[in-house]
């Protein structure tokens, strides 16, 4: 059976059903798979592996949609090495592509659930699981987490996508089964649907808030509680009470000092504990009407600073080792002078994967070789982190990519 189906602006094209038996791991297909008509499973020439498959049939898929061919052989730009350009470009190129979608997908959920009530939770489902699967794929492009932008979308859905990204790269490096990481992963979705009631003038103020303000938008967890009890009140399909408490606990903190009703410790739930952790280091990377955003590592480190008093020190440990002290997706100078981006987290958040682009002397390397950090190597050790004005003069300059 072939499906003729639109995206966005691209053409036409002919989807075939693909049965999840036939799938075979180290194969690859040369245009993309889709779980449906809505959400990319992987780009095409990527590799199908055997925990894909796994999940797939875990989840009771029984086919899946593509337009293109199988075949065993990698194509030669994903055969080569990481340091290749082409995989560079395709990998940075699969994970803007796949936020675009993601946010305009929260978005539209966003909007019907706020204009009618509306929330199609099997979809919300779908978002979750396609999201788990590409960053099992792409999780060194996915969290270079400030590169992740979606052009005329507002910050309340790319907020949520981005929560929703670290939230579930927490989740699994708390090793959470797989029915638990997608409710998790719902819940980051939707923590903050309670901001659709929040006047937009207020939310897109660039001035600082007035205290009757900041009560206002703190009623936000409760209201977004509140939104999705009337959904379950209505429908067959229930909303999980974990789900729910998550929702509304997200900006609760371990000392009590949070909101909206300052409770701590342990009475907040794992889920909630997860979304303030996830929650909070999105919010301070991103830009706002009313501030610049903060460096990945700077926010990294002064949350490590706030452990045991705001946040879980088992979950920002998790953050940790998926993301490095220094934040993937950070330009570095090391202590042979040469500058290069974190690429990957390696074997140590301390020491992570860098893919060079300058020598000390400023001149391009011409392969742009990637090494491993460490400490055993004091050359290869980071000095420091670049701000975001020598990144900026350096792209300007034509040294750095954009």
């Amino acid at each position: 059976m072939r499906i003729t189906i639109a995206r966005g602006s691209a053409k036409m094209s002919k989807l075939e059903n693909i049965p999840i038996s036939s799938l075979k791991a180290n194969t690859y297909y040369n245009e993309p798979l889709w779980i449906d008509e809505g959400f990319m499973l992987l780009p095409g020439d990527s590799p199908i592996t055997e925990s894909l498959i796994e999940n797939l049939k875990k989840w009771g898929y029984k086919t899946i949609l593509s337009s293109g061919n199988p075949r065993t052989a990698a194509p030669e730009s994903i055969a080569s090495s990481l340091s290749s350009k082409t995989k560079e470009s395709e990998g940075r190129r699969t994970a803007l592509e796949f936020f675009s979608n993601f946010t305009k997908f929260v978005q539209k959920i966003y909007d019907a659930f706020n204009s009618d009530g509306h929330l199609n939770l099997d979809s919300v489902t779908k978002q979750v699981k396609s999201t788990i699967l590409i960053l099992k794929n792409y999780h060194s492009f996915i969290l270079r987490l400030p590169s992740l932008k979606a052009e005329g979308i507002d910050y309340l859905y790319t907020h949520s996508a981005r929560t929703t990204i670290i939230s579930l790269t927490i989740g699994n490096g708390l090793k959470l089964p797989q029915f638990r990481l997608i409710e998790l992963g719902i819940a980051a979705i939707l923590h903050e649907i309670g901001m659709m009631k929040i006047p937009s003038h207020i939310l897109n103020k660039t001035g600082g808030l007035v205290e009757r303000e900041k009560k206002l938008i703190n009623t936000h967890p409760l209201i977004g509680l509140k939104m999705l009890q009337n959904y379950s009140r209505e429908h067959s399909n229930p909303i999980s009470q974990e789900i729910l408490l998550a929702v509304s606990q997200h900006h609760e903190r371990l000392n009590g000092s949070g909101y909206p009703q300052g409770i701590k410790g342990e009475s907040i739930t794992l889920f909630a504990r997860i979304l303030a952790v996830a929650c909070s280091y999105d919010a301070q990377i991103s830009n706002r009407p009313f501030r610049e955003s903060d460096e990945g590592h700077l926010v990294i480190l002064k949350m490590i600073r706030d452990k045991r008093t705001l946040y879980d020190k088992g979950i920002i440990t998790a953050l940790l080792n998926s993301l490095s002290v220094f934040a993937l997706g950070s330009y570095v100078r090391l202590k042979n002078g040469s500058i290069g981006t974190i690429v990957d987290i390696g074997n140590s958040p301390l020491y992570p994967i860098i893919k060079l682009y300058l020598d000390n002397n400023l001149q391009p390397y011409n392969e742009q070789p990637i090494i491993k950090t460490s400490e055993n190597e004091a050359k290869f050790t980071i000095a420091r982190v670049l701000g975001k004005r020598e990144v900026q003069n350096l792209i300007t300059r034509k040294l750095l990519p954009e």
